[in-house]
């Protein structure tokens, strides 16, 4: 049985997870837990090292985090041979130019083969739990399957030449080790697509009790259904104990988790609720607890008052925009763990440099959009002006693609009608191929769209301030500028290589502008004084731990991080609060000794979240330097 842990980052996919597995073994399965994020917490949560291969953790319970590079690597090393050949039998490639293509890397290799390396790791075992990504790459991993049938088509079209020819010279076709590949493709992507939809996998849904929770859970239900997946449940976690004195923080949450949960119901799911632990669930016995609270459904609540009370913060001064982005700042990037409130930062950071005079575009590469949930406005792809010097877009990456789709389909009609004036070449497979290609969405679709997105907007606006995706992906953004200028200098180099064949058309010029943008952004991406990357966190273990791992990979790619922002930090309140905020102080303790010299935000947690122009801006005027 698979069960796949899916929701918004950071609703506690990973603690639900681990505590199911763990209640799994106990109760005589043999199970593997699994993580499929790029930006692994499972180790964390654990309390155990973890690698890409299951390791025991005693009893019948085992865990691995998985390598994507490594299983892309393993994958394509037995079949390169036969896409090589491939390659050169369909293309006028020749063994040069499939060595330049091999050597790069593909961005989004984790949903590639995320499923088929899930189910090598599978074998043996009775249960395997999966904790996934956040949202939107979790629903391009589940459509995986649809990818790989459509690169068999492009890999048949390719052979389809090579059968010609031998059939023409031989009178007859010989299967060979690229016909058994091109097979074994094929019954991957049935077999994993029926797998999905069987009665062997089913998905839990994990949400926190909150609005922008509520509205992507809502969406992720709907497109699981449509795909034909099973949905068992709603996991509700994080829910406010009652306070055992007078507490507004947490009569604001219990009333608004209240009304959410209250919507939730329409989905027609159960929804089983775990309570806020007194600290964060790490290790066997932390994680127990959690498994107990899975066991029942939650039991509807009833609010006492329409509308929930909201909770106070003192409102400070705040200085703190300088940090974030000084005055020959152009472009800011808001990151961290799921769920640490990374949307609600940019938002308003962007409110408020458009405050102080500035025009600025808030721009999202989540492929989970929030940003209209936050700023309580539709935003769609087509950037809109929600105040005076402050416009916001969430690019749609299909749509996006489909454009450029119809772009080069225009292309290659062009192409093949200037092909037919005399030419020898075996036109019809030839434009097979290249039809399939562009059909054929690579998987790092999300990346290279909100990078281009990025590039874009540059040339529009002074300041773009980018709200990410979690921290996996969003890194796998910002090195995908390099890699990008990879790919389009060897497309570049094989296109004039044959522009006596192709010409240098408008491909070619498109090349050649990407190329010099691409270029323009990794210089500004290094730049100190232009580019800035804000982490936000929360003063818990798992997002420090993870903080301190983005702190490290922005180092490395020389990305200027002058600010971190600790978010929701608890207020005086109840005796809970208090517990909750002495342990928050040692957490901050541990945040100063890691944040590499930059300065420290902090945000008071509110309930309910600020949404909305002024609510946030409001908001901003309670954020506090933390020296």
């Amino acid at each position: 049985m698979l069960r796949f842990y899916a929701g918004k980052g950071g609703a506690g996919k990973t603690t639900c997870a681990a505590a199911a597995a763990l209640a799994l073994a106990r109760g005589g399965k043999r199970t593997l837990l699994v993580s499929t994020d790029p930006a692994h917490s499972l180790g964390d949560a654990l309390g155990a090292r973890l690698s890409a291969s299951p390791r025991p953790l005693g009893g019948k319970l085992y865990a691995a985090q998985m390598d994507a590079d490594r299983a892309l690597s393993r994958w394509l090393g037995v079949r390169e041979r036969s896409f090589r050949a491939l390659a050169a039998r369909g293309t006028y490639l020749d063994d040069e130019d499939i060595d330049s293509l091999f050597r790069l890397s593909l961005p989004g290799v984790d949903e590639l083969v995320g499923l088929t390396e899930l189910r090598r790791l599978s074998r043996g075992f009775d249960e395997v739990v999966v904790d996934t990504a956040p949202t939107g790459h979790t629903l391009r991993l589940l459509a995986m399957p649809a990818t790989l049938a459509r690169l068999a088509q492009v890999l048949d079209d390719l052979q389809a030449k090579h059968r010609a020819l031998a059939r023409s010279l031989r009178g007859s076709v010989r299967r060979d080790a690229e016909d058994a590949l091109i097979d074994e493709l094929q019954e991957e992507a049935r077999s994993l697509h029926a797998l999905l939809r069987s009665a062997n996998a089913q998905f839990h849904w994990v949400m926190l009790p909150e609005e922008l929770a509520l509205q992507e859970t809502l969406d992720g239900v709907s497109a699981l259904r449509q795909s034909g997946l099973r949905v068992e449940r709603l996991i509700a976690n994080r829910l406010t104990p009652k306070a055992d004195g007078p507490c507004s923080l947490c009569l604001a949450r219990r009333a608004e988790e209240a009304r959410v949960l209250q919507q939730a119901r329409a989905i027609g799911l159960p929804i089983y609720g775990v309570p806020e632990q007194a600290r964060e669930p790490r290790g066997f016995r932390d994680l127990s607890a959690v498994a107990l609270a899975l066991r029942a459904p939650q039991r509807s609540q009833r609010i006492r008052n329409s509308t929930p009370r909201r909770s106070t913060a003192p409102v400070a001064d705040g200085d703190w925009l300088e940090d974030v982005a000084g005055a020959e700042v152009r472009l800011v990037f808001f990151g961290g763990k799921g769920g640490v409130g990374k949307t609600t930062a940019a938002a308003t950071a962007a409110i408020s440099i458009a405050r102080r005079g500035d025009r600025v575009l808030l721009l999202s590469t989540d492929p989970a959009h929030s940003i209209g949930d936050v700023l309580d406005t539709a935003v769609g792809d087509q950037e809109r002006e929600i105040e005076p010097r402050l416009w916001a877009r969430e690019p749609d990456a299909a749509r996006a693609f489909e454009r450029r789709r119809e772009k080069y389909r225009t292309a290659v009609e062009e192409l093949f009608a200037a092909l037919r004036g005399g030419s020898s070449f075996d036109a019809p497979y030839d434009r097979a191929v290249m039809e399939d290609l562009i059909e054929l969405a690579p998987p790092g679709l999300d990346e290279l769209f909100a990078l281009l997105a990025v590039i874009e907007a540059l040339q529009r606006y002074p300041v773009v301030v980018v709200d990410t995706a979690p921290t996996g992906h969003a890194l796998r953004l910002l090195e995908l500028v390099g890699k990008a200028r990879e790919w389009v200098q060897v497309l570049l180099q094989i296109q004039l290589k044959y522009r006596r064949v192709t010409g240098l058309g408008e491909l070619a010029r498109d090349l050649t502008g990407t190329a010099r943008e691409l270029r323009e952004l990794q210089q500004l991406l290094v730049d100190p004084r232009r580019s800035r990357f804000v982490a936000v966190t929360r003063a818990a273990a798992l997002p420090r731990e993870e903080t301190a791992r983005l702190l490290s990979a922005l180092k490395r790619l020389r990305i200027a991080t002058p600010a971190l922002l600790v978010n929701a930090i608890t207020p005086p309140g109840c005796s809970r609060c208090r517990r909750a905020a002495a342990a928050e102080e040692e957490e901050l303790r541990r945040l100063r000794r890691i944040r590499r010299g930059c300065a420290m935000l902090g945000a008071p947690w509110i309930a309910p979240a600020p949404r909305g122009g002024e609510a946030l801006a409001r908001f901003g005027r309670t954020w506090t330097r933390m020296e």
